[in-house]
Protein backbone atom coordinates (compact mmCIF):
# COMPACT_ATOMS: atom_id res chain seq x y z
CA UNK A 1 0.00 0.00 0.00
CA UNK A 2 1.54 3.48 -1.15
CA UNK A 3 2.35 6.29 1.77
CA UNK A 4 0.51 8.75 -0.50
CA UNK A 5 -3.00 7.62 -2.09
CA UNK A 6 -3.84 10.71 -3.83
CA UNK A 7 -7.96 9.60 -4.28
CA UNK A 8 -9.21 9.61 -1.25
CA UNK A 9 -13.09 8.78 0.21
CA UNK A 10 -15.71 11.27 0.18
CA UNK A 11 -15.66 11.24 4.00
CA UNK A 12 -11.69 11.33 4.52
CA UNK A 13 -12.75 14.58 1.41
CA UNK A 14 -15.12 16.40 4.62
CA UNK A 15 -12.99 15.39 7.13
CA UNK A 16 -10.58 17.15 5.58
CA UNK A 17 -12.68 20.51 5.90
CA UNK A 18 -13.63 19.94 9.30
CA UNK A 19 -9.89 19.55 10.05
CA UNK A 20 -9.50 22.55 8.65
CA UNK A 21 -12.15 25.04 10.34
CA UNK A 22 -11.58 23.33 13.64
CA UNK A 23 -7.32 24.81 12.92
CA UNK A 24 -8.84 28.43 11.93
CA UNK A 25 -10.99 28.20 15.15
CA UNK A 26 -7.98 26.92 17.38
CA UNK A 27 -5.63 29.68 15.49
CA UNK A 28 -8.51 32.71 16.20
CA UNK A 29 -8.95 31.28 20.04
CA UNK A 30 -5.15 31.43 20.60
CA UNK A 31 -5.31 34.92 19.38
CA UNK A 32 -7.66 35.94 21.37
CA UNK A 33 -6.69 34.43 24.38
CA UNK A 34 -3.73 36.56 23.85
CA UNK A 35 -4.92 39.44 23.21
CA UNK A 36 -4.03 41.34 26.61
CA UNK A 37 -0.39 40.16 26.19
CA UNK A 38 2.23 43.36 26.23
CA UNK A 39 3.39 42.32 22.33
CA UNK A 40 -0.52 43.53 21.10
CA UNK A 41 -0.51 46.84 23.06
CA UNK A 42 0.87 49.19 20.73
CA UNK A 43 -1.01 47.57 17.50
CA UNK A 44 -3.93 48.50 15.73
CA UNK A 45 -6.46 46.90 14.48
CA UNK A 46 -6.31 47.76 11.24
CA UNK A 47 -2.78 46.13 11.04
CA UNK A 48 -4.10 43.32 12.66
CA UNK A 49 -6.63 43.14 9.73
CA UNK A 50 -3.84 43.85 7.48
CA UNK A 51 -2.07 41.00 8.35
CA UNK A 52 -5.35 38.32 8.17
CA UNK A 53 -5.88 39.97 4.98
CA UNK A 54 -2.19 39.84 3.69
CA UNK A 55 -2.50 35.99 4.65
CA UNK A 56 -5.74 35.62 2.31
CA UNK A 57 -3.70 37.51 -0.64
CA UNK A 58 -0.83 35.16 0.33
CA UNK A 59 -2.89 32.11 -0.20
CA UNK A 60 -4.38 33.16 -3.54
CA UNK A 61 -1.23 33.69 -4.50
CA UNK A 62 0.40 30.17 -3.15
CA UNK A 63 -3.13 28.71 -4.89
CA UNK A 64 -2.06 30.29 -8.03
CA UNK A 65 1.53 29.33 -8.51
CA UNK A 66 1.37 25.79 -7.12
CA UNK A 67 -1.76 24.80 -9.68
CA UNK A 68 0.03 26.76 -12.89
CA UNK A 69 3.90 25.82 -12.03
CA UNK A 70 3.89 22.87 -10.20
CA UNK A 71 0.63 20.64 -10.43
CA UNK A 72 1.00 21.23 -14.47
CA UNK A 73 4.23 22.35 -14.64
CA UNK A 74 6.19 19.50 -12.58
CA UNK A 75 6.85 16.34 -12.02
CA UNK A 76 5.58 14.21 -10.54
CA UNK A 77 3.13 16.38 -9.67
CA UNK A 78 1.95 16.58 -12.97
CA UNK A 79 1.95 13.05 -13.98
CA UNK A 80 -0.09 12.85 -10.29
CA UNK A 81 -2.40 15.87 -10.98
CA UNK A 82 -3.60 14.25 -14.25
CA UNK A 83 -6.06 11.88 -11.96
CA UNK A 84 -8.50 14.53 -11.01
CA UNK A 85 -8.80 15.75 -14.48
CA UNK A 86 -9.12 12.03 -16.11
CA UNK A 87 -11.56 11.44 -12.86
CA UNK A 88 -12.83 15.00 -12.35
CA UNK A 89 -16.16 13.87 -10.05
CA UNK A 90 -13.34 11.10 -8.07
CA UNK A 91 -12.10 13.00 -4.67
CA UNK A 92 -8.83 13.44 -5.53
CA UNK A 93 -5.86 15.62 -3.71
CA UNK A 94 -3.59 15.54 -0.76
CA UNK A 95 -4.03 13.43 2.74
CA UNK A 96 -5.19 16.20 5.50
CA UNK A 97 -1.45 15.11 7.27
CA UNK A 98 0.31 15.95 4.33
CA UNK A 99 -0.65 19.06 3.32
CA UNK A 100 -0.95 20.04 7.14
CA UNK A 101 2.56 19.21 7.32
CA UNK A 102 3.80 20.94 3.85
CA UNK A 103 1.43 24.35 5.43
CA UNK A 104 3.24 23.91 8.94
CA UNK A 105 7.19 23.30 7.15
CA UNK A 106 6.30 25.47 4.11
CA UNK A 107 4.09 28.14 5.25
CA UNK A 108 4.09 29.11 8.96
CA UNK A 109 7.79 28.19 9.63
CA UNK A 110 9.03 30.72 7.32
CA UNK A 111 6.56 33.40 8.62
CA UNK A 112 7.57 32.62 12.55
CA UNK A 113 11.19 33.40 11.39
CA UNK A 114 10.33 36.08 9.76
CA UNK A 115 7.43 37.85 11.79
CA UNK A 116 7.78 35.87 15.53
CA UNK A 117 4.41 34.17 16.82
CA UNK A 118 1.64 36.83 17.06
CA UNK A 119 2.06 38.01 13.66
CA UNK A 120 2.35 34.38 11.61
CA UNK A 121 -0.48 33.14 13.46
CA UNK A 122 -2.82 36.30 12.26
CA UNK A 123 -0.72 35.68 8.70
CA UNK A 124 -1.41 31.80 8.73
CA UNK A 125 -5.22 32.54 9.86
CA UNK A 126 -5.50 34.30 6.64
CA UNK A 127 -3.52 31.33 4.55
CA UNK A 128 -5.80 28.68 5.88
CA UNK A 129 -9.23 30.58 5.67
CA UNK A 130 -8.23 30.96 2.08
CA UNK A 131 -7.51 27.43 1.48
CA UNK A 132 -10.37 26.02 3.73
CA UNK A 133 -12.93 28.83 0.69
CA UNK A 134 -10.85 26.83 -1.82
CA UNK A 135 -11.45 23.65 -0.92
CA UNK A 136 -15.00 23.69 -0.22
CA UNK A 137 -15.59 25.46 -3.61
CA UNK A 138 -13.56 22.77 -5.28
CA UNK A 139 -15.42 20.11 -3.72
CA UNK A 140 -18.58 21.94 -4.69
CA UNK A 141 -17.89 22.29 -8.05
CA UNK A 142 -16.96 18.81 -8.93
CA UNK A 143 -19.56 17.46 -6.91
CA UNK A 144 -22.17 19.34 -8.65
CA UNK A 145 -23.37 21.33 -5.58
CA UNK A 146 -22.29 24.68 -7.56
CA UNK A 147 -24.80 23.82 -10.62
CA UNK A 148 -28.09 24.16 -8.44
CA UNK A 149 -26.89 28.11 -7.95
CA UNK A 150 -28.16 31.01 -10.05
CA UNK A 151 -26.47 31.87 -13.09
CA UNK A 152 -25.25 35.27 -11.40
CA UNK A 153 -24.28 33.18 -8.18
CA UNK A 154 -20.63 33.89 -7.03
CA UNK A 155 -20.59 30.63 -6.20
CA UNK A 156 -21.53 29.80 -9.86
CA UNK A 157 -19.21 31.72 -11.37
CA UNK A 158 -16.85 30.23 -9.57
CA UNK A 159 -18.05 27.00 -11.41
CA UNK A 160 -17.96 28.53 -15.28
CA UNK A 161 -14.38 29.80 -14.38
CA UNK A 162 -13.14 26.19 -13.07
CA UNK A 163 -15.00 24.29 -15.82
CA UNK A 164 -12.68 27.11 -18.35
CA UNK A 165 -9.62 25.66 -17.09
CA UNK A 166 -10.66 21.59 -17.45
CA UNK A 167 -12.50 22.06 -20.71
CA UNK A 168 -9.51 24.78 -22.05
CA UNK A 169 -7.10 22.07 -22.68
CA UNK A 170 -5.74 22.78 -18.86
CA UNK A 171 -3.75 25.68 -20.03
CA UNK A 172 -5.86 28.39 -18.48
CA UNK A 173 -7.91 29.57 -15.88
CA UNK A 174 -5.57 27.93 -13.08
CA UNK A 175 -7.63 30.28 -9.89
CA UNK A 176 -10.40 28.55 -8.41
CA UNK A 177 -10.74 30.81 -5.57
CA UNK A 178 -9.88 33.82 -7.01
CA UNK A 179 -9.89 34.83 -10.97
CA UNK A 180 -6.81 38.29 -9.85
CA UNK A 181 -3.85 36.42 -10.82
CA UNK A 182 -5.35 34.69 -14.01
CA UNK A 183 -6.28 38.53 -15.00
CA UNK A 184 -3.33 40.29 -13.58
CA UNK A 185 -1.12 37.30 -15.42
CA UNK A 186 -2.80 36.87 -18.83
CA UNK A 187 -3.57 33.24 -18.18
CA UNK A 188 -7.76 33.89 -18.59
CA UNK A 189 -7.52 34.61 -22.27
CA UNK A 190 -9.47 31.57 -24.10
CA UNK A 191 -7.97 28.95 -26.06
CA UNK A 192 -8.70 27.69 -28.94
CA UNK A 193 -11.03 25.63 -29.40
CA UNK A 194 -12.06 25.33 -25.27
CA UNK A 195 -15.45 25.28 -23.84
CA UNK A 196 -18.01 28.54 -23.56
CA UNK A 197 -18.17 30.56 -20.27
CA UNK A 198 -21.14 28.66 -19.35
CA UNK A 199 -20.11 25.08 -19.77
CA UNK A 200 -20.00 23.19 -16.27
CA UNK A 201 -17.42 21.14 -14.92
CA UNK A 202 -16.84 17.95 -17.30
CA UNK A 203 -18.34 14.84 -15.76
CA UNK A 204 -16.60 11.65 -15.93
CA UNK A 205 -16.83 9.55 -19.51
CA UNK A 206 -18.77 6.72 -19.67
CA UNK A 207 -15.52 4.32 -20.06
CA UNK A 208 -14.02 5.80 -16.36
CA UNK A 209 -14.53 2.44 -14.92
CA UNK A 210 -12.57 0.62 -17.52
CA UNK A 211 -9.68 3.02 -17.35
CA UNK A 212 -9.49 4.24 -14.09
CA UNK A 213 -7.32 1.84 -12.90
CA UNK A 214 -5.18 2.27 -15.36
CA UNK A 215 -4.94 5.92 -14.23
CA UNK A 216 -4.35 5.66 -10.99
CA UNK A 217 -1.32 3.26 -11.41
CA UNK A 218 0.44 5.67 -13.80
CA UNK A 219 -0.43 8.79 -11.26
CA UNK A 220 -0.61 6.93 -7.71
CA UNK A 221 3.69 7.61 -5.92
Amino acid sequence: MPLITLRQSRRACLADLAFYALAIAGLAAALWLNAAAPSWQPQSAARVLGLFLLGLLLWSLLEYLTHRFVLHGLQPFQRWHALHHALPQAHVGLPTWLSASLFATLVFAPLYLLLGGVWSTLVMLGVLSGYLVYSAIHHAVHQGLAAERAPGDWLARRARWHALHHQGGASRCYGVSSSFWDRALGSHLRARGSAPAGSAPPKPAAPEARHSAAVRQRTDP
